[in-house]
């Protein structure tokens, strides 16, 4: 039986929880996890054709994948917490979510191939999270110059972005550029 209320009431949730990175840094009028989610759904549903991959799959997997959040903590890789842990709560969650709709499987089925990330989508699509992430560092480093957050930067370095590499540079440039004018 299919319960929109509940599904809604838990979901929207997500419009309210500030994402954990920005509120460790202090950084004020931080996004909610849903509109991160948002910007992700935004890039992926512009940038996916470009790549000749499905729009319409990499947009709704940008919209689910951290509905997850909607109970389990905006886990950041500074807390005490495993890999296999956070996923095992954040599988409980979703499967949770999912199943109080009837067509629940295609939500859990875009979860689970984002978590898993072997396929072209999900590979894509776990770039643009990380894309909108320097996009909003952006945003804040501009409107909150006294605000550090170098560490965002720092903590991809190592972050392979493959097809979307000229976007990232392009973002990393626009930082440089900014920390001459200082």
């Amino acid at each position: 039986m299919e319960r929109l209320d509940f599904f809604v009431h838990e979901v929207f949730k997500l419009k309210r929880k500030k994402r954990a990175g920005w509120i460790r840094h202090d950084v004020e009028n931080s996004e909610s996890v849903a509109e991160h989610s948002f910007g992700t759904a935004i890039l992926a549903l512009i940038l996916s054709h470009r790549f000749g991959l499905d729009s319409d799959k990499t947009t709704k997997m940008a919209l689910v994948h951290d509905f997850a959040e909607y109970s389990v903590p905006d886990f950041t890789p500074f807390d005490d917490i495993s890999q296999e842990e956070k996923f095992r709560l954040e599988k409980e969650a979703i499967e949770n979510i999912s199943s109080t709709l009837e067509d629940g499987e295609e939500i859990l089925s875009l979860w689970q191939e984002f978590e898993n990330g072997e396929t072209n989508e999900s590979k894509f699509v776990r770039k643009l999270d990380k894309l909108e992430m320097m996009f909003q560092t952006i945003e804040y480093a501009e409107e909150q110059p006294d605000k550090d957050l170098e560490l965002f930067w720092k903590m991809i370095e190592s972050f392979e972005f493959g097809e979307l590499k000229e976007i990232f540079e392009s973002l990393r440039n626009k930082k440089q550029a900014s920390k001459i004018k200082d």
